[in-house]
């Protein structure tokens, strides 16, 4: 398999330069349609629409606008970014919301700073003290946090079904790089990272020594936080020049845009002519196997399913990649559907998260269409199935497809989705479903 080495995703983060205009709502709808909150309880109170309309009123009354009556918008919102790419007129409400979050603090955010910015030994621990916690099937809260917690441990269930056979090394030309591992990576799942290294090693590119790198700050922006945000941004940007200003390659979704919107920050210190250049060195590590090649395999009843992760904005990179590898072999919703992950919105309102993420996993297990009215074929959308090579005889295809017992598999490209699927996967066949990142199926 090649891969073509043109590709570099192109994100409209519809962020303005910290200069938003003022727009009003004109309640067209168009939110409705792509928000995972609203498609997932059908409650109209909870579209962006609705809650566009509770920011103008509160406007209008600001000693309406209390803590409480904040906290409880924002729980209400996961941050996917949906509407922001819909909205016709331009307006962004999870940057509204985190705008009211940071005016409006609580002890989520306190919380949620420490969470990010203190993991590095609180993290691991956790997730080494969850391995003696009972598998439960409880959906109380303390149950639900010990399953987000064991999300964090490394699969160990999940093999490499893709292996390089050639490295392209044409494209490298010894470019150096700097590995932007993320926050989960460089503290969880460190084998994202070990092999992320081997890739671009392997490729011919000369890695750097990243360690002054820290959080993207995306999600401390979200959780209302921009104080710490900026400390992140500029930490990285000064590491990135330290360098002399090299590629910057990562491996996660959400670590791609945070990265990406640092280009339409004024606020940082940039020099002239260096926002254009962070764009043009930052780079999805999926773009970078040139022509590459690669050998598959996958057992023949596993279903590789792929969940697009919303920070994609609909550009997945890493997805076209891995179809291209996998061809049939992996497959995708019709329509993608956020994970509920949300970043603090996990504090604030973890029932919710559940229920985008419940929708989610619908989506994943969704049957694919029978290949015809009469055979019953559960493969892959475009065949693939092993009944294909029972063409001859309707009865004995039917038979054939009863007996199998399919797998799935999920992987994304985005540490937050990886570990809100893991803490959420539900059981088929008796077994969790299996979710990794699409690290976790390579070997370098």
């Amino acid at each position: 398999m090649t891969q073509d080495n043109t590709h570099k995703p192109t994100l409209e983060t519809q962020r303005p330069a910290k200069q938003e205009r003022e727009a009003a709502c004109i309640l067209c709808g168009k939110c409705v349609s792509v928000c995972p909150v609203f498609l997932a309880t059908k409650q109209e109170e909870l579209s962006p629409k609705a809650k566009q309309r509770t920011i103008a009123s509160l406007k209008e009354n600001k000693q309406k606008l209390n803590i409480t009556d904040c906290n409880k918008l924002a729980e209400m919102c996961v941050s996917c970014g949906k509407c922001a790419q819909t909205c016709p007129q331009g307006l962004n409400f999870p940057e509204q919301l985190a705008n009211i979050r940071a005016t409006h603090s609580g002890w989520r955010q306190w919380v949620w700073n420490r969470w990010v910015n203190q993991g590095t030994v609180l993290w691991p621990m956790l997730s080494t003290l969850s391995k003696a916690a009972p598998d439960s099937k409880g959906k109380n809260d303390v149950t639900r946090f010990v399953q987000s917690i064991q999300a964090m441990q490394s699969p160990t269930d999940i093999s490499p079904y893709i292996s390089v056979a050639k490295y392209d090394t044409e494209l490298a030309k010894g470019q150096r790089v700097l590995l932007f591992s993320g926050c989960t990576a460089n503290r969880v799942q460190k084998n994202w990272k070990r092999k992320s290294e081997s890739i671009l090693k392997h490729l011919g590119y000369q890695l750097l020594p990243a360690k002054d790198l820290t959080c993207c700050g995306l999600t401390l922006d979200h959780a209302g936080l921009p104080d710490a945000a900026h400390k992140s941004r500029m930490q990285n940007l000064r590491a990135w020049r330290a360098a002399e200003r090299p590629l910057l390659v990562t491996f996660c979704a959400t670590c791609y845009l945070g990265l990406a919107e640092y280009a339409h920050d004024d606020s940082l210190d940039w020099a002239e002519g260096e926002q254009e250049a962070w764009t043009n060195a930052l780079r999805p590590l999926s773009t970078l196997w040139g022509n590459s090649l690669f050998t598959v395999d996958a057992p023949s009843n596993l279903l590789i399913r792929y969940h697009q992760p919303c920070h994609w904005h609909g550009n997945d990179a890493d997805y076209a990649w891995l179809k291209e590898v996998l061809y049939e072999e992996i497959s995708a919703p019709d329509s993608a559907s956020c994970c509920g992950m949300g970043g603090i919105a996990q504090l604030g309102n973890r029932k919710l998260t559940r229920t985008v993420a419940g929708r989610c996993w619908e989506n994943l297990l969704q049957k694919p269409p029978k290949k015809d009215d009469s055979v019953p074929c559960y493969s892959n959308p475009k065949g693939n199935c092993l009944c294909d090579i029972y063409d001859d005889e309707e009865e004995e295809t039917s038979e054939l497809c009863d007996q199998v017992e399919f797998t799935y598999l999920v992987i994304t490209g985005c540490s937050g989705c990886t570990l809100q699927l893991r803490g959420t996967a539900p059981v088929h066949n008796g077994e969790k479903v299996k979710v990794g990142h699409w690290l976790d199926i390579i070997e370098p």
